[in-house]
């Protein structure tokens, strides 16, 4: 690509990259300052130069320029888009692309129009769980990617004959304008919870930055919103093509007749005067409203609800999200924020049979209301509590859960600062018709310390561990 086919006036140059990151080598590159959550590029132009940029894409004032050729531009990211677009030949042509948002459910949403269309088609889905299409994984240093970087997978799935992509991503990423450089053919809005970390660095700001991504969608994007959750009322009013899913009356994909199980779940679905039955080896309420929001979306691209429930019958759990042991009634689920943690508590009450066990995590970054608010909440649902290492300074587990005295009104709480041990424990003294949630973790393999991250096996990893000793103690004493 030439310089001069893009900007009037400027030189003959022949540009052979684009590059938002100074530390790459990037030969005769265009090197764009953009200003991200943690840094700006501007700080990082001579770093640039050095490693092989020609053409700088700037917009603030600078001082001390090297040799290089400068563009002002109004907005750097802006410019990244248009430039990017016809660099790698119009990467958003040719693909389906689906973006998950909201503050719980984006991972299974996301995994279960996956699962779909790898069924039909081919699909890519880029989030949480890293990048992954056919049978590439790339794990991701952090949960959105750069704009370029979008591009570039874009570009690379087309390559690899990937007609459909999801993309799971913040508000906070929508606000830095990381997704603008896709244009979606649906935007999946979950649900949102004050409790969200998201939704709290957003400090009051939260629907402000998803209306303005909003208003950026062009007018061939379906908007897919809760018609249950308190977010319809506050983004509707930003779109003019959007579909609702929901138990209320005025959704268009109507849930209705849930029957949760402890194995299996149910419900009536109705879209344009079709009711359809569902059933699903997926639990809890939260998982009712993802399934349906993946149907959904899935129809609004052009596939039949007959076709896709019956080939989402078999869909699995998400590694770690409301993952229900196949051997025991254990069930492994990442949620940490209180509303996530009743979630799944209120699900176990409604439906254990004997007693509900509880592992719930500490964590050292947890204020005295944080910890008082946990202990009610498990207090009123389980049976025994246990109470662990999350992410706990290394040698202060012991201190920390100590805190958590003041707050025990019941005699029904340990307290065992190895989290593995504690999974150990649960099991050894579950009844059959027990209920064991481990909650806070998920499929997470490492627990932060503070200052860096120690190893950790996983949830499952023990839960499976000690399952088997269990049944192997048991043969033997028969």
């Amino acid at each position: 690509m030439n310089l001069k086919d893009i900007f009037k006036n400027a030189p003959d140059m022949q540009i052979e990259q684009l590059s938002t990151d100074s530390r790459l080598p990037m030969r005769n590159a265009i090197f764009f300052c953009l200003d991200g959550i943690k840094y700006d590029g501007h700080d990082y132009i001579n770093q640039a130069i050095e490693n092989g940029a020609k053409v700088i894409i700037y917009s603030k004032e600078l001082q001390n320029k090297k040799s290089a050729v400068y563009i002002k531009v109004k907005d750097v990211n802006d410019a990244l888009i248009k430039i990017a677009e016809v660099f790698y030949n119009h990467p958003n042509q040719g693909l389906t692309k689906f973006i998950v948002n909201g503050c719980y459910g984006r991972s299974s949403v996301s995994s279960f129009i996956n699962h779909y269309l790898n069924k039909v088609s081919k699909c890519g889905t880029i989030g949480s769980f890293g990048i992954n299409y056919l049978d590439k994984h790339l794990d991701i240093a952090f949960p959105a990617l750069t704009p370029l970087e979008n591009v570039k997978v874009m570009d690379n799935l087309k390559k690899n004959a990937v007609n459909n992509v999801v993309f799971e991503t913040s508000t906070i990423s929508l606000f830095y304008k990381k997704l603008d450089v896709i244009k979606p053919n649906v935007f999946i809005y979950t649900n949102t919870s004050k409790y969200c970390s998201d939704y709290r660095v957003c400090n009051g700001s939260y629907y402000e930055y998803i209306r303005k991504y909003l208003y950026t969608l062009e007018n061939s994007t379906c908007v897919l919103l809760n018609g249950d959750d308190d977010s319809y009322n506050e983004l509707n009013e930003s779109i003019n093509n959007y579909y609702t899913y929901g138990q209320n009356e005025f959704c268009d994909y109507q849930i209705s007749n849930i029957d949760i199980q402890r194995k299996y779940t149910s419900f009536n679905l109705k879209f344009e005067d079709k009711t359809y039955k569902v059933f699903t080896k997926l639990i809890s309420l939260s998982n009712v409203y993802n399934l349906v929001a993946a149907i959904a979306a899935l129809n609004i691209t052009g596939y039949s609800i007959d076709d896709i429930i019956e080939k989402l019958q078999d869909i699995d759990y998400v590694d770690g999200v409301m993952e229900l042991n196949d051997d025991a009634n254990i069930i492994i689920d990442c949620g940490y924020e209180l509303d996530s943690i009743v979630s799944s508590l209120d699900y176990a009450k409604n439906t254990s049979i004997g007693r509900n066990i509880g592992i719930i995590g500490i964590n050292y970054s947890d204020n005295d209301e944080r910890i008082k608010n946990i202990i009610r909440i498990c207090e009123k649902y389980l049976d025994l509590i246990i109470l662990t290492e999350d992410e706990t300074l290394q040698g202060e587990v012991q201190n920390i859960l100590s805190r958590c005295d003041k707050f025990i009104t019941k005699n029904n709480v340990l307290k065992i600062s190895f989290r593995s041990i504690a999974i150990e424990n649960a099991i050894n003294i579950m009844n059959k018709d027990d209920t064991l949630l481990i909650l806070g973790k998920g499929n997470e393999k490492y627990l932060s310390m503070g200052l860096g991250k120690e190893k950790y096996l996983g949830d499952k990893y023990y839960v499976n561990k000690y399952i088997r000793k269990r049944k192997d103690e048991q043969n033997e004493t028969i």
